[in-house]
């Protein structure tokens, strides 16, 4: 059964998200596809970034949508914290609600086709740690990326990293290292973490403990929800009353037969934040109701 709600560690997992949009929205370092870090609470540390393409009208320009961090006193720990929607683009592929299988885990049921056409459009980019040496002079410092599904990618950079500290893989093939790892995102965000917790469940690559999503839209269809719901992990859907983005796609009994994933912790921001849909939405309005004495956007 999922643990009821935390709201310091909510709180604590949402830093995360609001540190990738931070990134994405005033880049450092001189590239916005690999930002510096910026936000990350203290005693955690950038491991790798992560790009998506949107799909509609055939755009296929990445960009950076969020990260992979690790605690710097037990790098197995890891946080995945993807962000949400910026701009018209890509509201357009959250209203891409045509039903499709899951292609990660097709068993799994059926999920809306923008969703599933972004997971799969998702890279993980290695990021190159301050304490790790810097590419011979004249050699060019080009990024290191991984194959297949995200999941794989992310396992892919494990490995690497248990590698970089002289962790071998096990002679005998027998049980991988334990990899404690909790994935939160916002708005689509929320979306594409939830895939990624059921693809992580068939393959077993992570230890995931939590999932931590806000605004999250519905995801898949009924049955999809069940084999969702089954899972033993503490899953925390917050979700602001009068936010629009958790009422799409539409749940259409048998024609679009979407429905949320357990378990929705419902506020009203309407007691302390402005009414308007920038607001409803905001990701700091999501964190002000986990910690009061958290500011709110500018402007709500």
């Amino acid at each position: 059964m999922s643990q009821t709600l935390d709201k310091s560690k909510a709180f604590s997992y949402g830093k995360f998200v609001l540190a990738a949009y931070s990134m994405f929205l005033e880049p450092q370092g001189g590239d916005p596809l690999r930002p510096d870090p910026a936000g990350i609470p203290p005693g955690w540390e950038l491991g790798a970034w992560i790009h998506m393409s949107d799909f509609i009208l055939d755009v296929v320009e990445p960009k950076f949508y969020g990260i992979v961090v690790h605690e710097t006193n037990n790098p197995d720990s890891r946080v995945i914290a993807i962000r949400g929607t910026e701009h018209a683009i890509e509201w357009l592929d959250d209203a891409f609600a045509i039903p499709v299988a899951f292609r990660q885990v097709p068993k799994a049921g059926h999920v809306a086709c923008g969703f599933d056409k972004i997971y799969s459009t998702l890279k993980v980019i290695k990021r190159r740690l301050p304490n790790q040496p810097a590419p011979a002079a004249g050699l060019a410092a080009a990024p290191e990326t991984f194959s297949g599904s995200f999941a794989d990618q992310l396992e892919q950079l494990a490995i690497s990293r248990e590698a970089a500290r002289g962790v071998a893989p096990r002679a005998d093939g027998s049980a991988r290292r334990q990899r404690p790892t909790v994935v939160t995102g916002h708005s689509l965000g929320g979306a594409l973490t939830t895939l990624f917790v059921m693809e992580n469940a068939m393959k077993r690559k992570f230890d995931i403990s939590t999932l931590c999503t806000f605004a999250s839209p519905r995801v898949g269809m009924k049955e999809f929800v069940r084999t969702f719901d089954a899972l033993p992990i503490n899953s925390w859907r917050i979700v602001s009353k009068h936010d629009l983005v958790p009422k799409v796609p539409p749940h259409v009994p048998v024609v679009l037969d979407y429905v949320h994933v357990d378990t929705e912790y419902l506020f009203d921001s309407n007691a302390f934040a402005k009414k308007s849909l920038v607001c409803w939405h905001s990701m700091e309005t999501y964190l002000h109701w986990l910690d009061p004495t958290f500011a709110l956007a500018k402007g709500c």
